[in-house]
């Protein structure tokens, strides 16, 4: 009985906590994280996907990303996969007991890295970031339970560690991360055995580890990839400038606890630490770091940013006096973006707007840029509802050309086309929302104008403010 609570006691705090921080306190978040991304089915798309090292992930994450349209389900499929993480984790490095609250510090990162993703989102291409470094992380992690399920068996655990470097085109750094673990592991089997010859199967896979990534990117023409950082593609396309350490840190973590997990696991008996009193302290300790860590990387988005999502999301659905509503209850000083989005709901419901003289755009670096929100926060939607089409369409197509397909873009592109009249462009953009899992309804309804645009005029953005008043709503003028 005490072994069993054992496990479930750290399992179920962390799937209640993962819960109410994704779903409760970020769930609207979440769903700011689907409008950000863009699932296209079919067999060109996969293909475009497996020209780059670990595509497949990324496929795999941008179709899960769907889910995140109801907060609720996507972060239930997040806490399925951490939890199968978790037990792919027990298993392969044999945590059991005092041990096991070890195995969550993995989905830890991963959480963290979710919570402290904000408006970064914007300023590469982001598509499936959410889900697809789990995959990537339990791929690694079932790779090697894999090898150490068979390494007992004659050669089977050496094949493997030969075969995983191979497999780069497909898992990128993934398929990297669990050919160096098993090489380290069996290179402190040779050492331990004091067997010259074996630490010859660590060395080919380590020669191979090195080899394979250079040669993919010299002999594999249709790859899509660059040659920078070659063997870390597969996680996101991050620089190792100082502005980018922050979304690096978790899975810089999370590699380096694999690793150590494979050290620890290659020189503790499991059956001293099993009941260990040390290692019970120890590990629940470290889980509740994981807890505390997960809790500061979301303290970490501002409030501004917290808000503009929620103005955005009431702007949507022409809720103007819940966007206002939501500036008033901003505790921190409103920036720019705000204030805009604020007048602009206050001149649909007929308030005074509010000067934005004098009010500059923060810049803390190239991924907090306020520059680049307004591009996507003020200039498209706010264009839109002014009545400046052309406005609207010119920033909504280039953020969507330049940092990938996005339902919110493509959204705004079919409206600006329908309020232009050009039916046939919205329909062709419309049918790319037609194949995605939940936003085919809007797709769907928005259907019924296009094959009947004299039903436009019934549109609440055809009743839009003249464009001669832009300078109402930019500066409160």
């Amino acid at each position: 009985m005490k072994q069993i609570l054992r496990y479930l006691v750290p399992t179920a705090v962390f799937v209640i906590f993962a819960f109410w921080i994704l779903a409760v306190k970020n769930g609207f978040m979440l769903r700011w994280y689907d409008e950000m991304s863009l699932f296209e089915p079919g067999t060109a798309s996969l293909n475009e996907f497996l020209h780059y090292p670990g595509g497949i992930f990324r496929f795999a994450g941008t179709f899960m990303t769907q889910f995140l349209f109801y907060p609720a389900l996507g972060a239930g499929a997040l806490i399925i996969l951490w939890l199968l993480c978790a037990w792919l984790t027990g298993s392969a490095f044999r945590f059991s007991g005092a041990g096991t609250p070890l195995c969550f510090l993995v989905p830890f990162c991963l959480l963290a890295s979710i919570l402290h993703f904000d408006e970064a989102c914007l300023t590469f291409e982001s598509q499936g970031y959410v889900f697809y470094n789990t995959i990537g992380f339990t791929f690694s992690i079932a790779a090697y339970a894999l090898f150490v399920c068979l390494r007992r068996y004659r050669y089977a655990g050496a094949a493997i560690a030969v075969i995983l470097p191979l497999l780069y085109p497909l898992a990128g750094f993934f398929t990297l991360l669990a050919a160096a673990m098993c090489a380290i592991a069996l290179s402190i089997s040779a050492v331990r055995d004091k067997n010259a010859y074996l630490l010859a199967v660590p060395a080919l896979s380590v020669i191979l580890t090195a080899a394979v990534p250079p040669l993919y990117y010299r002999f594999f023409n249709g790859t899509t990839a660059d040659n920078d950082y070659l063997y870390l593609k597969g996680l996101p396309e991050l620089t190792m400038n100082g502005y980018d350490m922050y979304l690096w840190q978790p899975f810089a973590i999370a590699t380096a606890l694999l690793v150590i997990f494979t050290l620890v696991s290659a020189f503790t008996d499991r059956e001293k630490t099993k009941s260990s009193k040390t290692a019970a302290w120890s590990s629940a300790t470290l889980f509740l770091a994981g807890m505390i860590c997960c809790i500061g990387a979301d303290a970490r988005k501002s409030e501004q940013l917290r808000a503009t999502v929620l103005m955005i999301d009431a702007i949507e659905r022409h809720d103007w006096k819940k966007a206002t509503h939501i500036m008033s209850l901003t505790k921190e000083s409103p920036n720019y973006t705000m204030c805009v989005l604020d007048n602009l709901a206050r001149a649909y419901c007929g308030m005074p707007r509010k000067s934005t003289e004098g009010m500059t755009t923060e810049t803390r670096d190239f991924r907090h840029n306020e520059d680049f929100t307004i591009n996507a926060f003020v200039d498209v939607p706010v264009n839109h509802n002014i009545g400046r089409f052309n406005q609207s369409h010119r920033w909504a197509t280039e953020n969507n050309v330049l940092y990938g397909k996005r339902v919110y873009f493509i959204r705004y592109i079919v409206r600006n086309a329908l309020m232009n009249g050009d039916i046939d462009f919205a329909r062709k953009f419309n049918r790319q929302l037609k194949r995605t899992m939940f936003h085919r309804r809007w797709a769907e309804e928005t259907e019924r104008y296009l094959d009947n645009p004299e039903l436009i005029k019934t549109l609440p953005d055809y009743d839009f403010l003249s464009a001669l008043r832009s300078e109402e709503i930019m500066r409160g003028e």
